[in-house]
């Protein structure tokens, strides 16, 4: 990577708040900074070939990016995972060498550092430690996918949405952050819906006092009845 000392402290800043590279060396950092280039991706930037992932290894710095398959059977895209800051795609790949049939595009501009993958095979190899960061973050996301797959199975969509708002509150600021700036038909994608039942149930949690949301900016305005909205469907 061939930047400035000022571009060089940002991205050196940024990786050491990722878990999976806070605790390498100074050396080893710079050695994965060198060999990673930044891109930026506008909105709506797509990733269609499944194989590209077999090459290119992808840290988030800013932004959201969606992880999807297409449903056939109800001829739309089912969103399996929105990846963030500090989120990486695709680690499965990388541990194991297979290629998951998963598309991804960008929610909202996204800057990303990309590695090319036998290179950053062979910085693991000098740097052993970041094994158990790279498997702790893998097993997380096999829980978190786990999960939302018996969700979509066992609930009806008001829970599902319910449970979505929960799992991604700011418990300080009580916004939603991760799912601002998202459409209806988006946010319907995550929860295997339409966007006229988001409406519907965005409607009435409205009613019932949980949220309120301006320019698809979602608040939540009382984080215990959601909780109870949850609970009592568990």
């Amino acid at each position: 990577m061939n930047i400035g000392l000022e571009k060089y402290r940002y991205y050196t800043e940024l990786m050491r708040n990722n878990d999976l590279f806070s605790e390498i060396s100074h050396d080893a950092l710079d050695q994965l900074l060198e060999i990673a280039s930044a891109q930026y991706w506008p909105k709506k930037t797509c990733i269609l070939d499944p194989t590209h992932t077999l090459y290119t290894f992808y840290i988030i710095l800013s932004g959201k990016v969606k992880g999807y398959v297409f449903d056939d059977k109800h001829d739309r895209p089912l969103t399996l995972f929105l990846l963030t800051q500090n989120d990486v795609f695709d680690v499965f790949t990388l541990i194991n060498g297979e290629v998951r049939d998963i598309r991804y595009e960008t929610l909202c501009d996204t800057e990303v550092l990309s590695i090319p993958m036998y290179k950053l095979h062979e910085w693991i190899q000098q740097n052993q430690d970041v094994y158990k960061a790279l498997l702790k973050y893998t097993t997380d996301k096999m829980r978190q996918m786990e999960n939302y797959i018996s969700n979509l199975i066992m609930e009806d969509t008001s829970i599902r949405l319910a449970r979505l708002l929960y799992n991604h509150v700011n418990p300080s600021s009580r916004q939603v952050e991760v799912l601002s700036g998202l459409t209806h038909d988006e946010l319907g994608a995550l929860i295997g819906t339409t966007r006229t039942m988001i409406g519907r149930h965005i409607q009435a949690f409205k009613e019932e006092g949980i949220l309120r949301t301006e320019r698809r900016e979602i608040e939540i305005t009382n984080l215990a009845l959601l909780q109870q909205k949850i609970s009592l469907n568990t």
